[in-house]
């Protein structure tokens, strides 16, 4: 019975061997370093159920070669199964490790064959404690017998909750060291800019008071948190006994992503400048609240899961707003836009590559440091940036108010002068109907007395005329509101016009040449405009010479509508056509028994209350004026 099964044994290995298609791997003196996943052959487990003896027996048959440098299975709940043969006859005498250098899978056991044609077992994972590792070093190092004359097979065990990705490498005791202090040095630099940039920032919060640079302190905290977890620095440091809370490296995505939230609002000014995305990101902050008291209830690995669709969901949406709100014109936002789409892309890879659906390498597994180191730099020069554009923003805003105060200094100023002009012309107004009352008051009832109450009545309509004139000037410089504006056909008012003032045209013989079209409309007040065109007509009525022409015109600008009125009479100097639209401003004497120097002043005001413009042009003296107005196309 015994002879049978003994040969039962031998069959089995004999079919083991030759249904073994890797070449077997050969260690040497000349290389200190050797890729083994090439010549690893792999079994899938899918209940979980097989043991060793199972393995390499029954089952041996069901092995299948692996033709990747680097091997992913995703996330599966399988157990998956490697076989590697390994000829160490070459380097008696010196030490070898089998490194798994993926630092987060649940467990991992390696069944080496001993001398005696067992197995001895090593059982390592993050789901034990830190001391049951052979060797102080995150990734999973077994040590390997070396000097055995021929190849023998080595079996790897691995199973875990979350992704299964391996990097296997055979290392000698010199490639270890080297491996390690590559390791060191390249998470060293990682972890002391992350570092750097925490001082920093805490630096700046204490400084210059401001909120946002405390939430990027959170959201480095959180970052680091995150990585010291999946990189196994965690387990090797800082919890070694505790090796459960490594199924909880989800919490630091937990603390960076409301820090985020409230980092972003401050930095793009949601609050004030977009409040519909501020509401936004008030309802991603209470998501995030409902999904933590989601995650903490339900198991490992659907709390992967969901952690998983939070970090891409963050990265989507926050890269969308940061390009919306800078596409709106808020420049600040550049380097922030810059930040997370690159990072978007390294995690979308990574994700990927985690899910199996791109090939795996071991460079996928930096990415999120990548993209984390990226992100940070970023964000920092980004609050840098921010602080200069809110500088150029004070200062245009400084700018601003400077302008507007000296502007209001200016209208203060012209007040103050129109006042004085207007009491002057008041004092010399009033003095010539006082002087006219004094001397009626001597006069009897002859015609010289009826003369001089002539006078008096006269200058009383002229004061009341002036009172009126006055007051609606003002009522028209102090509103605040434009007029109601429409649109307008200035031939139509201009006909009007014309026809209430045919007496006076035959009085003095003028010809009106009136060219403006009947298609010509403009946007202004109807009243206000018909306001305008007769003081402007009743001006060149006035100073034109006897038996002259008035001309008007009319035509259509790109975006506005020209009327010109234009009289040959005696015109004005090139130092007079601005202080004509000055308040209470007349041509020659002080005094103009026909006018009160405010006709020209209230037209530009109406004018330029309709968004128009007019100024007066001229020859010189006795060479004609035109008054030009131009109003918008109605």
């Amino acid at each position: 019975m015994l002879k049978f099964r003994n040969i039962l044994v031998l069959l089995g290995l004999l079919g083991c061997a030759l249904a073994r298609g890797a070449e077997p791997v050969t260690l040497s003196g000349d290389r200190d370093q050797v890729e083994v996943a090439r010549s690893m052959e792999v079994l899938v487990d899918p209940e979980g159920h097989w043991d060793f003896q199972t393995v390499r027996g029954r089952l041996a048959s069901r092995f299948r070669a692996n033709d990747s440098a680097e091997l992913n299975f995703g996330f599966t709940g399988s157990v998956i199964w490697l076989r590697f043969a390994l000829d160490a006859g070459a380097v008696a005498g010196e030490d070898w490790y089998l490194v798994e250098r993926y630092p987060i899978l649940d467990n991992i056991t390696l069944f080496a064959p001993t001398a005696d044609g067992g197995y001895r077992r090593v059982d390592m994972g993050d789901t034990l404690p830190f001391h049951h590792r052979l060797m102080n070093h995150r990734a999973f190092i077994f040590p390997l017998e070396s000097g055995a004359p021929a190849s023998r097979d080595y079996y790897v065990r691995i199973s875990g909750k979350g992704a299964i990705n391996l990097s296997p490498m055979l290392y000698s005791a010199t490639g270890l060291v080297e491996y390690t202090y590559r390791d060191i040095l390249v998470y060293g630099v990682f972890y002391g800019c992350l570092l750097i940039m925490v001082i920093y920032n805490a630096l700046l919060a204490l400084s210059l008071k401001e909120p946002v640079y405390l939430y990027f302190v959170a959201f480095l905290v959180g970052i680091t948190v995150f990585n010291l977890n999946i990189n196994g620095f965690g387990l090797q440091f800082l919890w070694p006994e505790v090796p459960k809370l490594n199924e909880y490296y989800w919490l630091g995505i937990y603390i960076c992503t409301p820090a985020l939230a409230m980092y972003s609002r401050h930095f793009l000014g949601l609050k004030e400048r977009f409040p519909r995305y501020d509401r936004l990101i008030r309802g991603y902050l209470l998501g995030i609240a409902v999904l933590l008291v989601v995650q903490l209830l339900i198991p490992a690995p659907w709390s992967y899961y969901l952690s998983t669709l939070l970090v891409v969901i963050t990265v989507l949406l926050f890269s969308w707003l940061g390009w919306t709100v800078w596409s709106r014109g808020y420049r600040a936002a550049r380097l922030y836009v810059a930040a997370w789409f690159v990072f978007l892309g390294l995690i979308f890879v990574f994700v990927l590559g985690n899910l199996d659906w791109v090939p795996y390498v071991s460079v996928i597994t930096m990415l999120p440091h990548l993209g984390a180191l990226w992100v940070v730099v970023m964000l920092s020069l980004a609050l840098g940036d921010r602080i200069r554009f809110l500088e150029q923003e004070r200062n245009l805003l400084f700018q601003e108010a400077r302008e507007s105060l000296e502007r209001h200094v200016r209208e203060i100023e012209q007040m103050n002068r129109d006042k004085s002009t207007f009491l002057q012309y008041v004092s010399h107004e009033l003095n010539t109907p006082i002087n006219w009352i004094g001397a009626a008051e001597g006069l009897g009832d002859d015609d010289q007395a009826a003369d001089a109450r002539a006078l008096v009545r006269k200058g009383q309509q002229r004061l009341v005329g002036m009172v009126s004139t006055s007051l609606r000037y003002f009522d028209l410089a102090d509103r605040h509101q434009p007029p109601l504006l429409g649109r307008c056909q200035p031939l139509l008012l201009l006909e009007a016009l014309l026809a209430s003032r045919a007496g006076a045209l035959r009085g003095r013989r003028l010809t009106v040449d009136n060219r403006v079209g009947a298609g010509l409309c403009v946007r202004a007040n109807e009243a206000e405009l018909q306001e305008v065109l007769a003081i402007a007509l009743d001006n060149a009525i006035r100073f034109s010479h006897p038996e002259g022409r008035v001309r008007i015109t009319g035509r259509a600008l790109s975006e506005e509508a020209e009327i010109r009125i234009a009289d040959g009479g005696r015109g004005a100097g090139p130092g007079q056509l601005e202080s004509l639209f000055e308040p209470f401003f007349v041509m020659g004497s002080r005094h103009h028994e026909e006018g009160y120097g405010l006709s020209l002043a209230m037209a530009r005001v109406m004018v330029e209350q309709a968004g128009g413009r007019i100024w007066a042009e001229s020859g010189g003296p006795d060479q004609g004026f035109t008054l030009v107005i131009r109003l918008p196309l109605g």
